[in-house]
């Protein structure tokens, strides 16, 4: 494995979490906006992704 190999697999995983992240996400909060959820919500919660490594 080349440093640049390790990279593009972190880049992809980070990218993976950020969409799996935005999909659970019921609400529109910062860059995760949805035509389905306009509203935010008065408290923010984390979004937890289980099981993931």
């Amino acid at each position: 494995m080349t440093p640049d190999t390790l990279e593009l697999r972190n880049l992809a995983v980070v990218a993976e979490l950020i969409v799996k992240s935005a999909q659970k996400r019921r609400e529109s909060r910062g860059l995760h906006y949805t035509l389905d959820c306009p509203e935010k919500s008065a408290v923010a919660k984390d979004t937890v992704l289980p099981g993931y490594r």
